[in-house]
């Protein structure tokens, strides 16, 4: 978690280890010493996150701060400071991770995801790819069916509209 989120913030690959290896060493100091505290309603887990998430952007302003790297990695490269409570990025890694894992099984599901993404779904997506209906629905069936073998819960289903049987008659 920690290496991804120090190359969102905008670390070089080169130099993202390093810094997550200090960010570590820096969060375990702070445990044994009791600095890293949470809210009365965050749950620990979130806490140590949002701790190790806060250290390791203190860490990459320190390394784009070096005289050694001051051409490398410009302060400028780097996003905001985060906020100690932000937003978990587990979740979002999971889903990456899980994409990418689908979009590598098959190439025809990871064209139906590359249009999914483009804001492109049904008739217009089957238009886009330039394939029948029939055909791309299938392979949009396959996407669903990958995805639940691999654990991803489905979207919710939304509620049918109602049909002229189900309105209620003007009186």
């Amino acid at each position: 978690m920690l290496l991804r989120y120090v190359r969102a913030i905008g670390v070089e690959r080169r130099h993202a280890d390093d810094v997550v290896q200090e960010t570590t060493i820096t969060t375990w100091e702070a445990l044994n010493e009791g600095r890293v505290r949470g809210g009365e309603r965050t749950p620990p887990e979130a806490a140590l996150g949002g701790f190790a998430r806060q250290t390791a952007w203190f860490h990459a302003m320190n390394l784009s701060r070096r005289a050694s790297t001051l051409y490398e990695a410009p302060a400028s490269a780097l996003r905001d400071v985060p906020v100690l409570v932000s937003p978990d990025p587990m979740p979002g890694i999971e889903a990456a991770d899980l994409l990418a894992r689908v979009v590598a099984s098959n190439p025809n599901v990871a064209r139906v995801v590359e249009l999914a993404a483009r804001g492109l779904i049904g008739a217009d997506a089957a238009r886009a790819a330039g394939q029948p209906r029939a055909t791309f629905f299938a392979y949009e069936k396959r996407l669903r069916a990958a995805l639940r073998k691999l654990g991803a819960v489905p979207a919710p289903k939304q509620a049918p509209r109602p049909t002229w049987k189900t309105r209620k008659r003007k009186r």
